[in-house]
């Protein structure tokens, strides 16, 4: 006679494990990157990213040109560049033309020269210090952050420095962070752990271990087994065929019966396998249709054309349709490998 498992011990193994899984869960994934919005130490600005998600602005990371124009939706996007020699001299002009197409381009500390480049027309220097701010036209707006500390999660609390940022930064309703480009800087250091949980931790595995230790059983050799009873195929086709009834799923029902034709007339055809979809299938046809039509002078048989057009159709509306979809792939499949 079999001994069932101590009841506590399992439920002492699985709150063990829950518990693990909330803790690895819960922690951050976190860099050492200045100015990073996933950055949690004095030199990072999570604290700037997580105010701005709470008053409604999506921030997201780009780290390459492509993610840029992605995440670049025009005026409705800032875009924030966190250190300017990120960016390769190579990639600097594609940079600027994709990044002046945003709402607001926001640069922290530019040099002289991008400077000259960005401000290359009459600008109001604001007051708020040590943000200047230039309109491009057409309601876009190129703002410089002459001070890094105003991100900075270590200075954000320091006097006017979270409503500049929060100003800066908020006013549009999605935005563009990059303070990494192309894996150049910043590097991932892992999960922000808190010093509480690493003990926990190491009490949870190790009571983990010791109750595998103590209720432990050595595995023995596998067994087969044979199955109770055979299922036929056709058993099997009909049971799949009635739930696909019963929840109405005609569109599985008929992408199925269009995949088994499309394969078998694909073989018989000699396409390879990659090639046997529907639609490489349903092409396949319609060109053997038209070669046909071309070598003989005259009208040829239509059965590759309407075999094509079954493939590829719409979806049946009922029960009925989906019959005579069936029936006529069947039907033409037979004349076109016959």
């Amino acid at each position: 006679m079999k001994r069932r498992p101590n009841g506590l011990i399992v439920g002492v193994l699985t709150l063990s494990v829950l518990l693990l899984v909330l803790l690895v869960m819960t922690a951050r994934p976190h860099t050492n990157t200045p100015l990073d919005p996933d950055n949690p130490s004095p030199h990072g600005a999570q604290a700037v990213a997580r105010v701005l998600e709470q008053h409604g602005v999506a921030v997201d990371r780009a780290g390459n040109l492509d993610e840029l124009r992605r995440g670049n939706t025009g005026d409705e996007t800032t875009v924030l560049l966190t250190d300017e020699f990120l960016i390769p001299h190579d990639e600097r002009q594609d940079f600027l033309a994709s990044a002046r197409t945003a709402g607001t381009l926001v640069v922290v500390d530019p040099s002289d020269s991008l400077r000259e480049s960005l401000f290359d027309q009459e600008a109001d220097e604001s007051e708020n210090g040590p943000v200047y701010a230039a309109s491009a036209g057409d309601g876009k707006k190129i703002v410089a952050l002459n001070d890094p500390t105003l991100l900075t999660n270590a200075s954000v609390d320091d006097g006017d420095n979270a409503r500049q940022a929060l100003t800066s930064l908020g006013e549009r309703r999605r935005m563009v962070w990059i303070s990494t480009w192309n894996g150049a800087t910043g590097e991932q250091t892992g999960l922000d752990w808190p010093a509480w949980k690493t003990p926990l931790t190491w009490a949870i595995g190790l009571s983990v271990l010791f109750l595998v230790v103590l209720r432990g059983r050595r595995f023995g050799l596998l067994a087969l087994e044979p199955m109770p009873v055979t299922v036929k195929a056709v058993e099997s086709t009909r049971a799949l065929a009635s739930l696909y009834r019963r929840s109405s799923a005609r569109d599985s029902a008929a992408s199925a019966l269009r995949d088994g034709t499309a394969s078998r007339v694909g073989a018989g055809l000699g396409l390879s396998q990659g090639r046997r979809s529907p639609d490489l299938v349903a092409d396949a046809l319609r060109a053997r249709g038209a070669a046909a039509a071309d070598a003989d002078g005259v009208t040829a048989s239509n059965v590759p054309h309407d075999l094509a057009e079954w493939l590829t159709g719409p979806t049946p509306e009922n029960d009925k349709a989906l019959v005579e979809l069936a029936r006529e792939l069947d039907r033409l499949e037979k004349e076109i490998l016959r």
